[in-house]
């Protein structure tokens, strides 16, 4: 039988790996300032849009307060009997469904059964 050679694989030349290492540690040392660039300006994007809202609500937060204090002194009551009249004709005329669902107005089917705070009968206690 013909015998095998055994072949000690090709080392590398020295010089070749460590050209190779300082290509990757070159690589590698750019990702890393390119990913310090990128999470600056992003960074600095987030801060610019920070300032930004906060400009924005400092200009609406009177208005709002306003709203909130009127509905809050006696519009509510309004605006709540406005929506239960306009679900009761919603419920009438079911023509009417398209325009409450396109505002998303909900209002709880109508039901002849008890209220939810009945009490229930007192249990028997003559019978033991």
């Amino acid at each position: 039988m013909d015998e095998l050679e055994n072949r000690n694989p090709v080392e590398p030349d020295l010089a070749e790996l460590q050209r190779q290492f300082d290509a990757l540690r070159h690589l590698v040392v750019s990702i890393l300032v390119l990913l310090v660039i990128v999470s600056g300006t992003f960074n600095i994007y987030l801060w610019r849009q920070v300032r930004s809202t906060k400009r924005d609500l400092d200009t609406w937060r009177p208005y709002a307060s306003n709203l909130m204090s009127g509905y809050q002194k006696g519009d509510g009551q309004v605006v709540e009997a406005f929506l239960r009249n306009i679900g009761d004709y919603g419920r009438t005329h079911p023509d009417f469904a398209p325009i409450l669902n396109k505002y998303n107005i909900r209002m709880p089917p109508a039901t002849g059964a008890a209220p939810a705070t009945a009490v229930p009968p007192a249990p028997d206690k003559a019978k033991k």
